[in-house]
């Protein structure tokens, strides 16, 4: 008998630490609202990067704002502190680093039953509108939030916890999304792995179109600001389309697009996206032009994009 607590005792002890530390960090801040300014600055290098689902959605849902962005690391890129200064009004990017389209939508329909929006803007590459392109990680987290037993024993929750104290007690910085590689090997590896990845095995998605008009539809009903934009990609992955003999549907996937609403196009060649300095990688702009996107997009004010009005109104 005495074995038995023992062992029973052995396995409790670890899961009682576990459980401690997590209720004391709580990483993404779900049992309670955190006020240790250095717990909030680590949960935002760690915690937001380990699962931006759950740290955004967490975040917004103690914080609405009327104006939100989506989409997938292009669109993170946006700074909202310049979207507030324009518009004066508040403003929440909820776009997630890896995003696909069907988490893009279902994060819009969530975040609509919990505030009224006033506009929303929506960042759209061609490599995001593919059928075969469709994980959804959002469910994951809008589930973890409403119970709090499941994101304790969470992984995104266990990882967190774990690198966060780690950085409390080595006092060392924890850098989650770093690349190994410098960038001119980084540039290689998204164009030759990356890139080729997502067109490679590349389906048109008719189902994305119907689930954008839906969204369309309501956010013309209700009286709802909607931009659509295609963020810049550099011309070496604009080329990569053709490669794969994908202009005709991304010629497509514009059209559909431009039926939904207003709509902003930089992903073309430009002189932005000719030069490699704008880019820290073939995918990924730099923080000045996405200042101009930001400009462009909210003011209305071009000259880079191409703009595209709803062809039926």
């Amino acid at each position: 008998m005495k074995d038995f607590i023992k062992r029973i005792l052995l396995f409790l002890v670890p899961l009682i630490i576990y459980v401690s530390l997590a209720l004391y960090i709580d990483p993404y801040n779900v049992l309670r609202k955190e006020t240790n300014p250095k717990l909030l600055e680590l949960k935002l290098q760690i915690s937001s990067k380990l699962n931006y689902r759950l740290y955004k959605l967490k975040e917004y849902s103690d914080q609405p704002k009327d104006i939100i962005f989506l989409g997938d690391s292009r669109t993170n890129r946006l700074k909202v502190k310049i979207v507030d200064s324009l518009k004066n009004m508040s403003s929440s990017n909820l776009a997630y680093a890896g995003a696909t389209l069907p988490e893009i939508i279902e994060t819009f329909w969530y975040i609509n039953k919990i505030h009224k929006l006033k506009e929303i803007y929506i960042g759209v590459n061609f490599n995001l509108y593919n059928k075969k392109n469709s994980m959804n990680m959002v469910t994951e987290a809008i589930d973890l939030k409403k119970s709090p037993l499941s994101y304790l024993f969470s992984q995104s929750c266990f990882k967190s916890t774990f690198y966060i104290l780690k950085s409390l007690v080595t006092k060392q910085k924890i850098d989650i999304e770093k690349p190994r590689l410098d960038k001119a090997e980084f540039w290689r590896y998204q164009l030759e792995s990356t890139a080729n990845n997502f067109y490679r095995d590349y389906n048109y998605p008719n189902g994305f179109f119907i689930q954008l008009s839906a969204i369309a539809e309501y956010c013309d009903n209700n009286n709802i600001k909607l931009v659509f934009f295609i963020p810049p990609t550099h011309v070496d992955l604009q080329q990569k389309v053709e490669e794969f003999e994908l202009l005709p549907k991304e010629h497509k996937f514009k059209s559909d697009l431009s039926k939904l609403g207003l709509f902003y196009d930089f992903d073309y060649p430009n002189k932005l996206t000719k030069n490699n300095n704008n880019f820290l990688d073939p995918f990924h702009f730099n923080d000045s032009i996405a200042n101009i996107i930001v400009h462009e997009i909210v003011t209305g004010n071009v000259n880079y994009a191409r703009i595209h009005v709803n062809e039926h109104k």
